[in-house]
């Protein structure tokens, strides 16, 4: 039922779906839409159960992203990094006010991805649970179809049950942080390349 609710999330945000007259034709092509969500959805474990498999490979990662139905564009250089964009995903209804956006971004070098983030963007004048469960949702099915650990750690890091970083079993750490702007609060959840474990220590894996 949750991969069915994200991808007709997805199907919709592509078809430009509204709740404006004339859906009947935008809940057409929101419905092709959706079937090619589903067929590219064929394989599960795109990243063959490992982090390693997001980050060796940017190129094939990208299109490990976009065959979740990520919408990401180009990795390219920017600045000091190279970076690449998803299109924002609608949480709510698009044509709605104070429309709470989920953002996907890869960055790293040249040669390996050095980590991922998944951001909720909600207005301050918004108030939506509904939006926040959908994001969790996002977050968990795409590492389920990567194949990846994290998402349930991420969702109880965000709920204040686990800590708001550490390491992840299968390769990656987390982090958890939230920022409050003039307009919008924003929870970002990163998966990146482990950092180097000192004398042998560093966080326990979860």
């Amino acid at each position: 039922m949750i991969r069915t609710g994200i991808l007709l999330l997805a199907a919709c945000a592509a078809a430009g779906c509204s709740g404006a007259p004339g859906g009947n034709d935008q809940a057409a092509e929101a419905g092709n839409a959706l079937a090619e969500a589903n067929s590219s959805f064929a394989s599960a474990n795109l990243a063959g159960g490992s982090w390693d498999g997001v980050f060796a490979d940017p190129q094939a990662s990208i299109d490990k992203f976009n065959r979740l139905g990520l919408r990401v564009g180009p990795y390219a250089q920017k600045g000091d990094v190279w970076r690449a964009d998803a299109v924002p995903v609608a949480m709510t209804d698009p044509s709605a006010p104070n429309t709470v956006q989920a953002l996907f971004t890869a960055t790293g070098s040249e040669a390996a991805l050095d980590r991922v983030t998944f951001t909720l963007v909600e207005p301050l004048a918004a108030n939506d649970q509904q939006a926040r469960d959908q994001f969790e949702a996002w977050v968990k099915q795409a590492l389920s179809q990567l194949g990846v650990t994290g998402g349930d750690t991420a969702v109880a890091a965000i709920h204040g049950q686990k800590r708001l970083a550490g390491s992840l079993k299968g390769g990656a750490d987390y982090a958890v942080t939230r920022e409050t702007t003039r307009t919008d609060r924003r929870v970002a959840v990163t998966f990146s390349r482990p950092t180097p474990k000192l004398n042998g220590n560093g966080p326990a894996a979860t």
